[in-house]
């Protein structure tokens, strides 16, 4: 098909599409707009990579696709001209917290290919560096000593955070090894061993010892490999034991194993030695997620008015009533030994004595005596014992039991009700065992390399020099490594570094990572479709996308974006608006061609804002703050600057700046979070000095763009709270009186109630088919109205229940205009540009703009007249045409005039017009960001020489 020049679509009627035929050119940039809810990703992701993707499934032999999701076939009659398409949508469903920028990109994988062949180790005891080793040449190196030379192999450990040296003593028997030399102590792990539990010790395991004979080599390598494999660590010290060996025998093989002074060396080290996900080489206290929980003691306290034997402590942790219990023992000899009361209020205990309760005795052991109400003899009566404390009790049950991965739903939520989470205090938050960190390239470690900005990281794998025996092995690698970051660079991720997780970046971000993935494929011919690329890009940085985007044509390749930003739609080679309308008003091709065209097409909305006909006005004046503000002082958290700024409140306030420049972590991390806190101790917000003025807000409410349900039953009917008042009107009616029906009749989720029990009240069958799509039928017995058929004969004003479901948002304001709460948030919905939504759809099918605007709606639809909210949105104008731009602004503006706050982080220039007061940071990204740049009204940011947003706003003011 060499020939053909369009793709060419037939017939497309999938969800609101009306039967519509449109041809797309091949390898050119299309970009395909509307307003929201018009059809856009119906006809790009349903259609033209629905249909590519199946095509291409149904060649492959039946054996792969049994193991591949199959897909169902568009409701279209024929699409012509297709390659294999790549969709690079924006949805980021569950992000699996190991996953990082490094790995998503497999630059970790380059970066730990790289360590392990040309990495150069260090002595942890005296930084000499060496060579890393095979178990082959350390062998050789053995051979070569004198025949009859005694040597011994050890290597060091330690124990595991938190846990006792009988604890790691258990585990080096179960691994075969029994002599251990600590400080310098020969000992026998099968007899008992006195030590400190509070001191660090140096201990090695002695692996084996050998005498140099002709024919050891064998069994020399044997036991080597399965000592460096069991034991996990792949450090080996040697030491002589024969005493006549010369001093110059003992240099010349020391020169060459590796530190010269402490006898040490690594061997077999492989890419797997650096993996965070791989259990040997995960940190053991976190698993390789870098973070753990620790209990805290204030999550341990229900009353600190109350005495311990009135019940001050969590029953959960000591229950002061029922039955004496080991646990009511050892607390009336704690409080003996330590001459405090137990009837005294908790908050009247000392601090040292509230220290011993939450983290114990510290080694010093107590003689436990009897309580006067002991009614059977206890074993611990009359043992020396030490109380290690309720923290520590919590935190070892919590490592055990998630070592031994059978903990139960019911014990997880209890670990996560008195434990919060933080850096893990064994790797750091490096993930990785302390081993890993010896191994460096050119003074580095793998961990320093991956937390550096991908510009300064880009700097350092361009300047690297290997000696010509590396130099052969190294440099494809470098290569490959520079290849991939310059591209994240080019595409504006340049403040990001390898190791940032994967699940704190924003779907805008992931969906720029997997298009620098793709280029980096150097794929040509292929079709690739994009959802809103733009979206968490400031103005400065859009170019940079529409780079990405020529780039990927240029190679060979049709791209089709689904975009309403404004420069993207400037810069594409054709076109395609559908609409006119939202929902049943949308669907059709309203004009397809280059820019001029459309700007020209009378019933185009795009092209009369392209065309500069139709605008959002600036405001005549700014609004005045309430009086009150916010204070933050000395903001730390990530990349911002130790900063002090206020927000003023009862006006819409604009946090904005460059990607990365420390925006969510202001809001999200520091302001939401300080505010939640207050209300609940578990939440434990950025690092900050101060923060005053939460006493003049009422509530802190996050609109963010997350599901508003996690499965098909959800819908907006339920989350904006209609259809419980939409029941109770079916219970008016003369049908339901007569036949005394309860609310519960009229759900599709009671179960023997009132809904069809054939499909339980989902309106459809799924049968699961091995080697085909699943197969979804409509339900035989209810037709898909999920009711029973005497439920659906109660009508009210002749309508059933599943027909008021089935009504679009601008159906039912018409419908239920004399029910003035329905009405209400009906109304809201519709202002937001929500009238095309359906009540009863199904929330797994909404965008996460369309979930942003339901939760507005739900705010919008319960707030009451100067009740001080502070509402935060994130990007509200994600997935928005301009023209739903200006209504969402209208619904902002009836939030203020209610004497609400609003604090949105925008980049979007015709919110950021229309804000009272805007807040720009910047001045770039990552460690170049996290400074105040400019704040005040968009006049005072615009005339701010050093603003990267004030040079746009002046396109725009």
């Amino acid at each position: 098909m060499l020939g053909q020049k369009e793709i060419v679509i037939k017939g497309a009627r999938q969800n609101n599409l009306k039967n519509i035929d449109v041809n797309i050119p091949r390898d050119k940039i299309t970009v395909i707009t509307g307003v929201s809810g018009s059809g856009k990703s119906s006809l790009a992701f349903d259609i033209i990579y629905g249909e590519g993707q199946r095509r291409f499934l149904d060649s492959l032999p039946t054996f792969s696709r049994s193991r591949i999701a199959q897909l169902k076939k568009p409701e279209v009659d024929f699409v012509f001209g297709l390659s294999p398409v790549i969709a690079i949508e924006q949805k980021r469903g569950l992000v699996n917290p190991r996953s990082t920028v490094g790995t998503m990109t497999d630059i970790y994988d380059y970066m730990r290919l790289l360590f392990a062949t040309v990495g150069v180790a260090k002595c942890p005891y005296c930084q000499e560096r060496f060579d890393i080793k095979t178990s082959g040449q350390i062998v050789e190196a053995v051979l070569s000593l004198p025949q009859g030379t005694k040597i011994e192999f050890l290597t060091p450990v330690k124990k595991l955070y938190g846990e006792t040296y009988s604890y790691l003593f258990d585990e080096i028997r179960q691994k075969g090894y029994s002599n251990l030399i600590i400080d310098g102590d020969r000992v026998d792990i099968s007899e008992e061993i006195d030590i400190d539990e509070y001191s660090d010790h140096d201990i090695k395991i002695v692996i084996d010892r050998f005498e140099v004979k002709s024919n050891i080599e064998k069994s020399l390598t044997n036991s080597l490999e399965t000592a460096l494999e069991v034991i996990g660590e792949h450090v080996l010290i040697a030491e002589f034991i024969s005493e006549d060996v010369s001093e110059e025998v003992k240099d010349n093989f020391y020169s060459s194993f590796g530190c010269k002074e402490h006898h040490i060396t690594m061997a077999n080290i492989e890419s797997h030695y650096f993996a965070f996900n791989n259990i040997n080489s995960s940190c053991r206290t976190c698993g390789g997620i870098g973070t753990s929980k620790k209990a805290d003691p204030r999550l341990m306290i229900v009353n600190h008015e109350r005495s311990i034997n009135e019940g001050a402590f969590d029953p959960s942790v000591y229950n002061c009533r029922g039955e004496v219990t080991y646990k009511h023992i050892i607390m009336y000899n704690l409080s003996r030994h330590y001459k405090f009361s137990l009837d005294a209020p908790f908050n009247q205990l000392s601090d040292d004595i509230k220290d011993i309760l939450f983290y114990g005795t510290k080694g010093e052991k107590i003689t436990i005596e009897a309580p006067p109400d002991l009614n059977k003899r206890n074993w611990i009566i009359g043992r020396k014992i030490q109380f290690s404390g309720y923290v520590n009790q919590t935190e070892h049950w919590y490592r055990e039991s998630t070592r031994s991965d059978k903990v139960n739903e019911a014990v997880l939520e209890w670990f996560r009700k008195k434990m919060i989470e933080y850096t893990c205090p064994d790797c750091g938050g490096k993930k990785l065992k302390e081993q890993r960190f010896n191994i460096h390239i050119h003074h580095k470690d793998i961990h320093e390399l991956c937390w550096m900005q991908l510009t300064e990281l880009l700097d350092f794998m361009e300047q690297l020099e290997f000696p010509i025996e590396k130099k052969y092995i190294a440099e494809p690698i470098v290569q490959e490594i520079i290849k991939r970051l310059r591209l994240l660079v080019d595409i504006g991720l340049d403040y990001l570094s390898l190791g940032r997780r994967a699940d704190t970046i924003s779907g805008g971000e992931a969906q720029r990572i997997r298009l620098a993935s793709q280029i980096s494929s150097g794929l040509m011919g292929m079709i690739y479709v994009l959802d809103e690329p733009s979206i968490g890009l400031h103005a400065r940085d859009s170019k940079k996308v529409i780079n990405i985007l020529n780039q990927l044509r240029d190679l060979g390749n049709t791209v089709i974006v689904v975009e309403h930003d404004i420069e993207t739609i400037e810069s594409a080679d054709n076109i395609v608006e559908v609409g006119p309308g939202p929902g049943s008003h949308g669907g059709m091709i309203v004009e397809t061609g280059n820019l001029e065209k459309i700007k020209r097409a009378k019933h185009s909305i795009t092209g009369r804002y392209l065309s500069g006909k139709d605008t959002i006005p600036v405001p005549i004046t700014r609004r005045q703050s309430n009086g009150h503000k916010l204070t933050v002082q000395g903001a730390r958290e990530n990349n911002l600057k130790n900063i002090n700024l206020e927000i003023p409140l009862g006006i819409l306030v604009c946090i904005t700046g460059v990607s990365g420049s420390g925006k969510s972590t202001l809001v999200n991390e520091i302001i939401y979070k300080k505010v939640r806190s207050i209300a609940d101790p578990r939440i434990i917000p950025g690092e900050h000095k101060g923060f005053r003025g939460n006493e003049y807000i009422n509530n802190i409410i996050n609109i963010d763009q997350s599901p508003i349900g996690k499965n098909s039953r959800s819908n907006p009917a339920t989350y904006i709270g209609l259809f419980d008042s939409i029941r109770r009107l079916f219970l008016t009616t003369k049908e339901a009186k007569e036949k005394e029906y309860t609310i519960s009749n009229f759900s599709f989720n009671s179960k023997n109630s009132g809904r069809c029990e054939h499909c339980k009240g989902d309106g459809r069958i799924v049968t699961k088919l091995q080697f085909m799509p699943d197969v979804e039928i409509v339900c035989p017995i209810c037709k898909g109205q999920r009711y029973k058929k005497e439920i659906l004969d109660v009508k009210y004003k002749s309508k059933n229940i599943y027909e008021i479901l089935d009504m679009s948002v601008e159906e039912a304001v018409e419908f239920f205009k004399d029910k003035k709460n329905i009405y209400h948030k009906l109304n809201i919905m519709n202002q937001l540009g929500l009238g095309y939504i359906k009540l009863g759809q199904s929330s797994t099918t909404l965008s996460g703009g369309e979930a942003q605007r339901i939760k507005l709606a739900s705010e919008l639809g319960k707030i009451k007249r100067g009740s001080n909210n502070l509402y935060i949105l994130d990007e509200p104008t994600t997935g928005l045409h301009i023209s739903d731009i200006k209504k969402l602004l209208s619904c902002l503006n009836m939030l203020i005039e209610k004497g609400h706050s609003l604090l949105v982080i925008e980049h979007n220039l015709e919110v950021l017009k229309t804000a009272d007061h805007i807040i720009d940071l910047g001045p770039e990204g990552g460690k170049n960001g996290g400074y105040v740049v400019a704040q005040g009204t968009p006049e005072q940011v615009r005339d701010v020489k050093g603003s990267v947003t004030g040079k746009f706003l002046k396109q725009v003011l």
